[in-house]
């Protein structure tokens, strides 16, 4: 449409102002366009502007197809009840459903102080409740899974070996040229010792780990990781156990100096030799979901009960083991959870502090 490729070319709010004075349209396609230029773009993040632009143009598009045309007049309260089953039907968790009405009702009574007009018997999403959401239970590893996961990363150097006859023979059985055994082992054990999530830890640099010299981290009693960049631009320090800092020193010295380049100030960095490794060798999010789902299927290949499986092994699985452990030392210390975990919501910290239901069975099982 003529208005989207004008707002397009014409961003500055000066310029949309005299557009939508003389090019006014009763649509959606047109009012969306209009809203997310006036209030979105360069206001709110680029993450959470693709978030809202995308719940918008989802609602637009459910309408159209029940309408065949986006006149927002005739939208009313009935239109957004049926998205939202809609969205349910689909299989989308609450949360997601209701961040989704939450944009569409930022975007409907921001047109109704705009327009009065627009929605002739009211804003639509007026009085619309957010759906309930499900108790918050962590994913958490119990003692006797740590262990056993810990002992296959123990041996990842072995299980990442070349297979076949052909090596059945050799004395030294090389390993695959693109996997990082040493790499995927510190991962395990950093995301074990500070609950980081999986963005946070891809974008960790080695200047970050104080000390990051091998031979010191072999020797100290303590170190940690700084100014990891959170969610809301929040910042924190966490402390690296035993485990990690031992991990972290056979990596750097064993591993990463094999995988540097000019451009390599990551700590974790991909197989030099891999084809589509990004400049500086810094690992994507994904990479780090493959890692753990491989070590969780050879993890539940070794055991036989059922309930020490681990499998599908997530980054947020270790980061809620890390989080429940902390709250059981420190006696649930909101403060402190916080302050690590970088979280401000009490809900999700209480979901650390909740044991799983495996855990609090145990707990009944002693009285």
């Amino acid at each position: 449409m003529k208005n989207t490729n004008y707002l397009k070319q014409n961003t500055s709010r000066k310029n949309i102002i005299k557009f939508q004075i003389e090019n006014f349209e009763d649509t959606f396609s047109f009012w969306i366009d209009y809203y997310l230029h006036m209030v979105i773009y360069g206001v709110r993040s680029e993450e959470v502007s693709k978030k809202i632009t995308l719940h918008l143009n989802r609602f637009k598009i459910f309408f159209e197809d029940i309408y065949g045309y986006d006149k927002i007049a005739i939208c009313v309260k009935r239109d957004i009840l049926s998205w939202r089953t809609m969205l349910e039907g689909q299989g989308l968790a609450a949360a997601t459903i209701n961040n989704h009405i939450a944009s569409l009702s930022g975007f409907t009574t921001w047109v109704s102080i705009q327009s009065p007009d627009a929605f002739p018997v009211g804003d639509p999403c007026k009085g619309i409740s957010e759906l309930t959401l499900p108790p918050l239970e962590p994913r958490t590893l119990n003692i006797e899974q740590i262990s056993s996961l810990k002992n296959v990363c123990d041996r990842l150097e072995r299980l990442h070996q070349l297979k076949g006859r052909k090596w059945s023979k050799n004395s030294e059985i090389p390993k695959h040229s693109l996997r990082r055994p040493f790499r995927d082992r510190a991962i395990v054990f950093v995301l074990l010792s500070t609950g980081l999530r999986r963005e946070e830890l891809v974008k960790l640099n080695l200047e970050q780990i104080s000390p990051n010299v091998p031979e010191e981290l072999y020797n100290a009693r303590k170190a940690k990781i700084i100014n990891i960049q959170g969610k809301g631009k929040t910042k924190r320090t966490v402390f690296l156990s035993s485990d990690a800092r031992i991990a972290l020193a056979e990596y750097i010295s064993k591993e990463r100096i094999n995988d540097i380049n000019e451009n390599s100030i990551a700590l974790f960095l991909s197989a030099i030799n891999i084809p589509q490794r990004s400049h500086d060798g810094r690992m994507s999010p994904r990479s780090i979901n493959l890692i753990l789902k491989q070590i969780g299927q050879w993890h539940d290949a070794e055991i036989k009960d059922s309930e020490r499986k681990i499998s599908p092994l997530r980054p947020h699985d270790l980061r809620h083991t890390f989080a429940f452990q902390l709250a059981s030392v420190t006696n649930a210390d909101s403060y402190e959870l916080e302050r690590r975990l970088g979280h401000r919501s009490q809900r999700y910290i209480q979901r650390y502090t909740n044991p799983p239901e495996d855990i609090a069975a145990k707990y009944v099982e002693k009285l």
